[in-house]
């Protein structure tokens, strides 16, 4: 399920929008859209847990205009695919800030326009492909890309996520919690090369630089330990990973 939101003050061109959409989304794919005639709506409806894919912002909006609306959409959903659409307004540098994925002028032909939301749907679909694991954050859901990860120690509740630097998600300091212990997700991890090194921490292997017999060191410089019962089990993972992924 693609979850689009578009953002406008004209409903008629959300109309349109859809209409493109409608005729771009190959049929065996579900999508829903979500409308919104201002960037203070779109943004009262954060806390409404929806997760949205892809953004169709105008950047000629009353009150809060596209730039400050996309620079709080960007902080909430980092991955998101985002399109900006205007019938004048050129991007400013702000506008680029936010990685806009493609610029749409409202006067463009029809076809030009759905050349475009093609291009869009497929950056959308492989998005989606990639693998990730939702997470809390004060209190909200985010999503976290599984390369991204370092690694996930216990914490009180479940595990806390540690992720890799100079990533998307290093603004989420250290407050990322997931609901399972590192034990309870090295099963349905262990395919993206994730294995324990002790109980209490689950490791992602493809960011592992050297790994000694009782220790290994991350491409940050970090060195952990692998406690004396996960060894041989930390490193046969190790090699069968490395193995399966350059075959």
């Amino acid at each position: 399920m693609y979850y689009i939101a578009i953002c406008d003050d004209s409903k008629e061109y959300i109309l349109y929008l859809r209409d493109i959409l409608k005729q771009t989304v190959e049929g065996n794919i579900d999508y829903k859209i979500f409308e919104y005639d201002s960037g203070e709506e779109l943004v009262r409806n954060f806390d409404r847990g929806i997760h949205y894919d892809l953004l169709i912002l105008d950047m000629q909006l009353g009150g809060m205009d596209g730039d400050e609306t996309a620079k709080i959409f960007r902080t909430r959903f980092p991955y998101a695919v985002l399109v900006f659409c205007s019938g004048i307004r050129q991007p400013t540098i702000n506008s680029f800030k936010a990685t806009p994925f493609r610029y749409i002028l409202k006067q463009q032909k029809r076809q030009e326009i759905i050349e475009t939301m093609k291009e869009v749907m497929t950056e959308v679909e492989k998005n989606l492909k990639e693998p990730f694991i939702m997470a809390h954050y004060r209190g909200e859901l985010q999503k976290i890309k599984l390369k991204n990860i370092l690694y996930i120690e216990n914490s009180k509740r479940g595990g806390r996520i540690a992720v890799c630097p100079n990533c998307e998600e290093t603004k989420f300091e250290t407050k990322l919690l997931v609901d399972k212990k590192p034990q309870e997700l090295a099963k349905e991890l262990e395919e993206y090369g994730f294995a324990l090194s002790q109980s209490t921490c689950l490791i992602n292997m493809n960011h592992i630089e050297v790994i000694h017999i009782d220790d290994f060191v991350f491409d940050t410089g970090e060195i952990f330990k692998i406690a004396r019962a996960y060894q041989k089990s930390f490193k046969e993972a190790f090699v069968k990973h490395f193995s399966n992924k350059y075959i």
